[in-house]
């Protein structure tokens, strides 16, 4: 399984007009949530080639209170859609393997969880 440093360094190789080349990215959550990310980093990369307004560049996907929060530096109205929509889009999907879940609260921590995943706390294991 992939470290969270490699996903790190994969989406910025992929997706590299999504990034300020001097700013570190961090992503924070687990796997079930890297297809969101990935299909924000794509149109964060595209928009961000074709535009002449301010880019908008993501600084990190992370887990809070159980939902996913994205951190950019500048932001425009379309981003902001896309942003918000990502976010709501995470809140309906297990963060651990990309299925269809649920915030559920599980002894004091919130998570977003699908059935088979329900009692899972940990958003990711050490070893992925």
């Amino acid at each position: 399984m992939a470290r969270q440093i490699d996903l790190e360094s994969d989406l910025r190789c992929r997706f590299p007009a999504a990034f300020h080349a001097s700013t570190h990215f961090r992503f924070d959550c687990g796997k079930g949530w890297l297809a969101i990310v990935e299909t924000l980093c794509s149109l964060l990369s595209h928009a961000n080639e074709c535009t002449e307004h301010a880019p908008t560049y993501l600084v990190g996907a992370v887990e809070k209170m159980g939902t996913l929060r994205i951190l950019v530096a500048g932001r425009d109205a379309r981003a902001n859609e896309w942003i918000m929509f990502a976010e709501q889009r995470a809140a309906r999907t297990c963060e651990l393997c990309g299925a269809n879940g649920r915030l559920l609260y599980i002894d004091g921590w919130q998570r977003v969880r699908c059935q088979p995943h329900a009692q899972t706390t940990r958003p990711f294991e050490e070893a992925d």
